[in-house]
């Protein structure tokens, strides 16, 4: 009887201790001065997925769950237009030139709309599931895009037609991004691989593994030197994008990273959840909330591999896509808050 009661009293011990640290334990803070929250823009009705600045950084295009996606002006505040889809957008991209706005829908289907006025301009098909992610080359001649029927495929902007249509991952695309000359497009999936393709010859030059879990999202540096990726596995790494080798690997206490941009060069902000298991559990079925003051992004310096500040505005977590103004100067990050935030970038 005796031996019972102590099992009991151990079995009781261990549920204690991990409800704690799953729900009570306060992850570390981290106060800086390099982002300062400037505006908060509300509108959507649903988790915003991604955010991206226009070209002059006046206008701002966000999508998630919402049947509308909205191009906001980022002065004012407003909602320029609001863009319909029937089953919502978790991707949106600018052209380089301003004047377009590409979606990728749940339907399976890139859209084209006019900035300006808000027309829907050209219907890109080809591929059979969610489109994750959406990307305008440098030059604005292609647009990519990843989906969940393992492929990536690259069209023609002015034609519509498909340039390319890659089929090499074997489960989910989760992103895709130019480098800055537009020589490369990098697609992360389900299958923790980052895949390098050539704009050129349209071949795969390179498979990047490294990623224990799936890698959510990527960024090249501003100066094209430095490949950033993050996702399930709790960590960001950077790349070093003439040999593909790891440079750095950095973790703090986000338990996954949505999205992943630069900051300049020397700097990244990962942004996720810090919600371990049982927190997503009780979250997905009871729509709890939690009892700590949550993490939802991170800024590192990259070389030093530190942290340099940690983000708790949002009230849930960061989205699959946050975006960093042409000047540098402001960063904008989506949430499951329903809101977008927006931050000025800051040197201490």
């Amino acid at each position: 009887m005796k031996k019972r009661r102590i099992i009991v009293l151990f079995f009781v011990i261990g549920i204690a201790y991990f409800v704690y640290s799953q729900l009570f334990n306060q992850p570390k803070l981290v106060e800086g001065n390099y982002l300062e929250l400037k505006e908060t823009f509300k509108g959507h009705s649903g988790d915003v997925w991604e955010v991206k600045f226009a070209p002059n950084d006046t206008l701002m295009v966000s999508g998630g769950i919402d049947q509308n996606t909205k191009i906001w002006n980022r002065v004012t505040g407003e909602i320029a237009h609001n863009l319909p889809h029937e089953t919502g957008s978790p991707s949106v991209d600018f052209s380089p030139n301003g004047t377009l706005v590409a979606t990728g829908a749940y339907d399976g289907k890139v859209r084209l709309w006019d900035v300006n006025t808000g027309e829907l301009l050209n219907v890109l098909e080809g591929n059979e599931g969610v489109i994750w992610s959406v990307n305008f080359s440098p030059n604005g001649e292609l647009i990519a895009g990843g989906s969940d029927d393992d492929k990536v495929i690259v069209w023609n902007v002015n034609s519509g037609k498909i340039k390319y249509e890659f089929k090499e991952a074997t489960h989910n695309i989760w992103e895709v991004v130019f480098n800055p000359s537009g020589n490369y497009l990098a697609a992360s999936g389900s299958d923790d691989a980052i895949r390098i393709y050539s704009m050129e010859t349209g071949k795969l030059i390179k498979t990047i593994l490294g990623h224990s879990m799936v890698p959510l999202a990527m960024d090249f540096s501003p100066n094209g030197n430095l490949l950033a990726s993050a996702g399930d596995d709790k960590t960001v790494k950077i790349w070093d994008t003439k040999t593909w080798e790891l440079l750095h690997t950095l973790q703090g206490e986000n338990e996954a990273h949505h999205s992943v941009i630069f900051i300049g060069n020397d700097m990244v902000l990962a942004g996720g959840t810090d919600k371990k298991m049982l927190g997503e559990l009780l979250e997905y079925h009871f729509g709890f909330t939690g009892y700590t003051k949550p993490i939802v992004a991170t800024l590192w310096d990259i070389e030093k591999e530190e942290v340099l500040q940690t983000i708790s505005a949002h009230t849930d977590d960061i989205g699959l896509g946050m975006d960093v103004s042409t000047d540098g100067k402001l960063v904008a990050t989506p949430s499951k808050d329903k809101t977008v935030k927006l931050w000025k970038v800051k040197s201490e």
